[in-house]
Parts: structure tokens; sequence; C-alpha cells
């Protein structure tokens, strides 16, 4: 029986590629008949949720972490490190695992470091053009190093990088038929769809602009906006207030117009992306890799402040391959309608260039030489 441990940060950003590489793991050790065993071990949250998907288990461990702002939270996350480390090594050394594969955020250090302590190989995954601390520090000892971007290579040791792209979960680039898609979100064929997503956290200074968009953009449009859950109710509210005070003039084309979720599963995902004409959103890899895989015209809105402002480092590569970016510090209400209404115009032309961005293998790749390491002993 092989054994593989997966970890990292609780964000979807780090969540859902650790769920690509496993389903390509449970895939492909089947075809070939390998026993395999799988399981998590990171914060709790968006990972036991989507894990059990998959039939795998996911387990939660304290998981300190250290801000680049002044907070109190630093000083508490140093007293609970102890008990972390305890924690992840009672778990790594009772599962004792083949192999851990690492994706990085803070989650995934303690784990990492049990993992060396205990002589386990560890190869990891960083996600972003500028690499995170967790997979700057891991990097020293991880047998292989898989990248997102090329421009990351620099970070890490030449002989143990591999650019590969950024693992997108099965499922998420099944494009459906656009009218069934449509009438999923209750909308209908007689003006274009928008999509704006600000991923699994949502994005509140997207929502905010969006909603001083509103009434100008269902002229034109319609728009499917995952606001995020904490952002939800608020967000709602605002919109019926919007409606309310439109009633006899433009509160019917917002109600007719407009579809509010707080999230999407995968299947809401897949049809979100399928009735989409336009889609605005962050430029985490994960969300950039998505948008590039179903061959959407794109317009992205980095993170201010982001780690080492990776997003917008992201976001740089990104617009290579057609994509619009906006700055946060530029982003208006006049300033987003005019991008949707410009992108929209010439949506066949970046929509070619944007596929031509996508690496729809990447969690294969990685999953085939995860087990290949294992079946070598190396």
């Amino acid at each position: 029986m092989l054994r593989i441990l997966l970890t990292g940060g609780g964000s979807g950003g780090h969540v859902y590629p650790l769920i690509a590489v496993a389903e390509e793991l449970q895939k492909q050790a089947a075809q070939n008949g390998v026993p395999l065993e799988l399981r998590f071990l990171g914060a709790d949250g968006l990972i036991k949720d989507v894990a059990a998907t998959i039939g795998v288990t996911a387990i939660g461990v304290i998981s300190p972490k250290w801000r680049r702002y002044l907070s109190y939270q630093n000083f508490t996350d140093i007293l609970k490190a102890p008990f972390g480390f305890l924690q992840a090594l009672f778990y790594v050394w009772r599962f004792m695992p083949d192999l851990i594969f690492s994706k990085g955020g803070y989650d995934s250090f303690l784990p990492a470091l049990i993992a060396r302590i205990l002589a386990i190989p560890v190869i990891i995954h960083e996600s972003d053009v500028v690499p995170g601390k967790a997979n700057l520090w891991v990097g020293k000892w991880a047998k292989k190093i898989f990248l997102t971007f090329d421009g990351a290579k620099g970070y890490f040791r030449q002989d143990l990088v591999e650019a590969v792209g950024n693992p997108i979960r099965t499922g998420i680039t099944n494009i459906t038929d656009k009218a069934a898609a449509l009438a999923a979100f209750n909308l209908n064929s007689s003006k274009p769809v928008v999509l704006i997503t600000g991923a699994s956290q949502g994005a509140q200074v997207i929502n905010e602009v969006l909603l001083l968009s509103l009434v100008e953009l269902t002229k034109k449009f319609q728009i499917i906006h995952q606001c995020g859950p904490n952002n939800y109710d608020s967000t709602n509210a605002q919109i019926l207030t919007i409606v309310k005070e439109g009633e006899g003039t433009y509160g019917k084309t917002i109600a007719d117009s407009y579809r509010l979720y707080p999230s999407f599963d995968l299947r809401q995902m897949a049809l979100a992306y399928s009735a989409a004409d336009i889609i605005v959103g962050r430029s985490g890899a994960g969300t950039i890799f998505e948008m590039a895989a179903v061959g959407k015209p794109a317009i992205i809105i980095p993170l201010k402040g982001a780690a080492s402002d990776h997003q917008l480092a992201n976001a740089r590569e990104f617009a290579k391959f057609g994509a619009i970016v906006i700055e946060e510090e530029n982003l208006t209400p006049h300033i987003l309608i005019s991008e949707i209404e410009s992108v929209y115009e010439n949506r066949s032309e970046l929509s070619a260039k944007i596929k031509q961005f996508a690496r729809p293998s990447a969690a294969s790749i990685i999953a085939e030489e995860l087990l290949n390491f294992i079946a070598n002993g190396r």
C-alpha cells in the first residue's frame, strides 16, 4: 500500500490544486493496479468539505501563521506553535507516508518540517511567480519542485525545478451547452453574461465597485456574481435596497439580469464558466489558469498588498496572453464598465490568446511523477 500525505494552505488557491492532484493520483493508481491511500493534513475549513467529495480523509491541525504586519495574533500564534508541532508530528508519524506533497502556505510548513525530521521525502508545488515563504524554506530540502510559472525558477535549485502549470480540478473545464448553463442561473440569451468572482473567499473591493456599476452594466449585460460567503448577507442587503430604490425604472432590469451567490461548488463553477462571455476576477494562480483552461476573455484585478505582490506578478504574466489587468487603485465603476465593454467587443481575439496560456496537464504530470518517485525509491 502506497501512502501519500497532501498538505497546503486553507484557501481555495491551495486546496483546489491539492484536490486536482489527489484525483489524478487516484485515477492513475487505479489504472495501474497500485493500492494507494491518500490523506490531507492542514488547517480546518475548506479542505475537509472538498476532500470528502473524493473520499479522502482530511485532518485539521493547529497551523501558526506569521503575518507581515503588526498584529497581536503573531504573538498568540507563537504560543500555538509547539502544540501544532506535536499535533503534526503525531499525525505524520501515525500515517507514516511514503511521500509528502506540499502546496505551500503556512499550514504546510509544520508537516513538511516533520517530514524532514522523519526522513520522509517532500515534493512541493509553487503556484505563484513570487514564491511564498513556506515553499522557499521547504524548497531547501524538497526532492522535487514543481512550478506554475517559469518566472519562479530563479528562487530554487535549477536541477530540481519543473514548470508544469497549475493543477485544475477534474470537471471544472466541462463546458456545457450555453443554453442549459443560462437556464441553470435563470438567465437568457438576450444579453451577454459577465461572471464576476472573488475566488473562494470573495473580494470586498470588487463587490463594492460592482454594486456602484450595476445600473449601467445591467443595461447591456447579465451578471453572475460570486461575492464570498462572508460578504453575502451585506451584499444581498445592498442589492435589495438598490432594486427597491429603482422601482419603476432600473430596479426590474437589475432583478432580471443579476444573480448573486456566496460561493460555488464544482458543478456550479463549471456552469458559471459555461454561461459566461467574460470573466472578472482576482489573479491567484488557480483563478487565472481556470480562466485560461475555459478560454474565456478575462479581466483580472490583483489583490493589493498580497504577500510579495505575487498576484500582481501573476497578472503581468497572464497579461502577456491577452488578459486585461486593472490594479485596485485604478478600479472605479467607470473603468470597470469601460473595460467590460471593450473586452466584449474584442472577445474572439482575446479568447484565442488566453487559451494559449492554459496548461491542462499539470495535475496529471505531477501525479505521475509522485507515483514514479515512490516506485523508484528515489
